[in-house]
C-alpha cells in the first residue's frame, strides 16, 4: 500500500480522479506560475515535464487555504494532470510540499519541508500511478532536487546542519528500483541546477559563472582539475578567490594550479576585488601565498603586508615574519 492509498483509499480511486474541463476552460487554468483546478478546490504551484505531456502542483498550505510556509499542522496538497488527457491523474497530501518536477513518464519529484522548526526535509519521487520510488528522509532542509528528463535518475542537496550528518550533501537515486547510488559532501559546493547523462548515470551539477561538472554513479567527481581551472579563470573574482584561496593552501598543489592561483589572485584586483577591503585583502593574501609557494619572498612579503594593512586579521602575519626573518638572514 502506498502513501496515496494511506491518504485516499485506494490508488484506483485516486488515478481515476479527473478534469472535467482543458487547460482554456473553467476548471484547469493557468496563471504564470500557478495552477487552479476548481473541481478539488486546488490552487498552487506548478511546473511542466519537457515534453509538456504532465504538470505536477503542489500548495504548501492548509485545506482551508488561511495558513501556508511555516506552521505546526494543516497538511499541503500535490497533483498530477495530464495535459493531453486533459486528466487530474492523481492527487495526495503531504506535511509540507514543495518544489516538485516532474519527468517525461509522468514520475514526478517533491519535497516534504515538514511542520515544526527542526531541520528537516523528505525527498519522494513517485510514479504516475502514486507508487513512493524513492523516499529519503533527512536530519536537513533539502536545499535543491530535480528528477531527469525521462524519468530515471533523481537528486537532492541539502543545506547546512548545525549537527548531525545528513547537512550539506549531494545524494544521487536510481529511480525505477529506489536505489540510492550515492551521498556525498559535494567539492563543488551547491549547485544552480543540474544536468544529467541517463545513459551512463551520470549526475551534472551546474556552477553559476563556472561551467558543469559531472560525478559518476558512485560519486567521484569525473575531472577534478577541470572544476579547478574554471573555477580559476571564472569571471566572478569571489568564485576564483575561493578557488585560488583552497589551492595555494593545499600541499597537494601543482606548481601549475599555484602559479594559476597566482594569476587569478591579479585578475580579482583588476576585475572588481580591488574596489572592496574585504575581497581585496583576500587577493592579496592569495597573491601573497601563491608567490611564498613558488619562492619569491620578497613578492610574497609585499602582498602579506598590504593585505595586513587593510585586515589585521586576514591570517598571515605568521608568513610574514617568518619571511621578514629569512630576507635579514639572508642580507646579514
Amino acid at each position: 500500500m502506498g502513501l496515496l492509498d494511506l491518504i485516499f483509499g485506494s490508488k484506483r480511486k485516486a488515478g481515476e480522479i479527473s478534469s472535467r474541463g482543458s487547460e482554456s476552460g473553467e476548471d484547469v487554468t493557468f496563471m504564470d506560475n500557478f495552477i487552479r483546478i476548481s473541481s478539488i478546490d486546488f490552487f498552487g504551484k506548478f511546473r511542466k515535464s519537457p515534453s509538456g505531456e504532465w504538470i505536477v502542483g503542489w500548495s504548501d498550505s492548509n485545506p482551508e487555504g488561511s495558513a501556508g510556509g511555516h506552521r505546526q499542522s494543516g497538511h499541503g496538497k500535490y497533483v498530477l494532470y495530464n495535459s493531453v488527457e486533459k486528466k487530474l491523474v492523481l492527487q495526495g497530501c503531504l506535511e509540507r510540499p514543495n518544489s516538485a518536477n516532474v519527468a517525461n513518464n509522468g514520475s514526478f519529484s517533491i519535497e516534504d519541508w515538514h511542520f515544526g522548526s527542526d531541520l528537516s526535509g523528505t525527498f519522494y519521487v513517485f510514479s504516475c500511478l502514486g507508487d513512493a520510488l524513492v523516499k529519503k528522509k533527512l536530519s536537513a532542509n533539502i536545499m535543491n532536487s530535480v528528477i531527469s528528463n525521462n524519468g530515471l535518475l533523481a537528486v537532492c542537496q541539502t543545506a547546512n546542519a548545525k549537527s548531525g550528518s545528513d547537512g550539506n550533501l549531494l545524494i544521487g537515486f536510481r529511480v525505477n528500483d529506489g536505489h540510492e547510488l550515492f551521498s556525498i559532501n559535494p567539492c563543488t559546493g551547491w549547485a544552480k541546477a543540474y544536468e544529467f547523462d541517463e545513459d551512463d548515470s551520470k549526475f551534472g551539477v551546474v556552477l553559476k559563472g563556472v561551467g558543469t561538472f559531472f560525478y559518476n554513479s558512485e560519486g567521484s567527481l569525473l575531472d577534478p582539475q577541470a572544476l579547478d581551472l574554471a573555477r580559476l579563470r571564472s569571471d566572478r573574482y569571489e568564485v576564483c578567490l575561493f578557488a585560488s584561496e583552497e589551492i595555494v593552501k593545499s600541499d597537494q598543489s601543482s606548481q601549475e594550479l599555484v602559479e594559476e592561483a597566482l594569476r587569478a589572485s591579479l585578475k580579482a584586483l583588476a576585475s572588481g576585488a580591488e574596489a572592496h577591503d574585504h575581497w581585496k585583502a583576500m587577493a592579496l593574501k592569495v597573491k601573497g601565498l601563491a608567490n611564498e609557494r613558488l619562492g619569491k619572498d620578497e613578492e610574497a612579503l609585499e602582498a602579506f603586508d598590504a593585505a595586513l594593512d587593510i585586515n589585521p586579521k586576514i591570517g598571515v602575519k605568521r608568513n610574514a615574519n617568518a619571511i621578514r626573518k629569512r630576507l635579514n638572514n639572508r642580507n646579514s
